[in-house]
């Protein structure tokens, strides 16, 4: 079985403009995902994750990805991404690790109990074109 730090497939972004314009001015990020055991295998899982970012402006910026591996290494993939993601944004290498080091990682109100996504090309967790936004989870919402 692969990594599960390894995604598979396509990488499916969501944004109105590709870049933070203003990083210096802050970003705000959020994380869910959805998993369940591969197959009835003890410790292999299948894993959608979607990490979210709002920048000082108000702009929304999501990425799902897929994955399958051992659970094991669950916190640390959710936390590479979020820093891949930050970095894909424009976020700069000191704020990336200042935001991350101040994440924590658990399942406890980021996991999805009900996987009803039906996967595709689409960033929303019903298989939609909707970025889900977990509003109380963002100040710069406008």
């Amino acid at each position: 079985m692969g990594k599960l730090s390894h995604s598979l497939g396509e990488k499916v972004e969501y944004y109105k403009i590709p870049k933070v314009r203003k990083p210096h001015e802050g970003v705000e990020v959020d994380y869910y995902f959805m998993a369940s055991r591969f197959a009835g295998h003890p410790t292999e899982i299948s894993m959608d994750l979607w990490t979210v970012i709002i920048d000082s402006e108000g702009f929304a910026y999501g990425l799902k990805t897929s994955h399958l591996g051992d659970f094991h290494t669950w916190k640390e993939v959710i936390r590479d991404r979020i820093k891949e993601h930050l970095y894909r944004v424009g976020v700069d290498n000191l704020q990336v690790k200042r935001l991350v080091r101040d994440i924590e990682i658990k399942k406890d109100g980021h996991r999805i109990p009900n996987n009803n996504c039906v996967g595709g090309p689409f960033i929303g967790i019903d298989g939609g074109r909707e970025l889900y936004i977990r509003k109380d989870k963002f100040t710069f919402i406008k």
